[in-house]
């Protein structure tokens, strides 16, 4: 039987953010994570920024699933294998 809360883990990930033109992607393999704007306006305003290039895993397995975000009053990173915690 097909589990319907069954989690699908997938690499990459949309978060809103309380700027409504302003999403964070999450890497959820490495941990990467870039600001994302969108506008209305064609590609005027358009841009995708880097937050964290360096990836916090350090040569161990890449899975799909494995960084999370959570909204808090201080936003943090949360690697699902191991239990670190980066702040974002």
């Amino acid at each position: 039987m097909y589990n319907l809360y069954r989690r699908i883990a997938v690499r990459f990930k949309l978060f809103s953010t309380q700027n409504i033109w302003t999403f964070l992607k999450l890497d959820t393999q490495t941990g990467q994570i870039w600001q994302v704007q969108y506008s209305v306006d064609e590609d005027k305003g358009r841009l995708e920024y880097d937050l964290n290039l360096n990836t916090l895993i350090n040569g161990q397995k890449r899975i799909n699933g494995r960084f999370e975000l959570y909204p808090t009053q201080n936003i943090y990173n949360f690697d699902q294998v191991d239990g670190k915690m980066w702040q974002v």
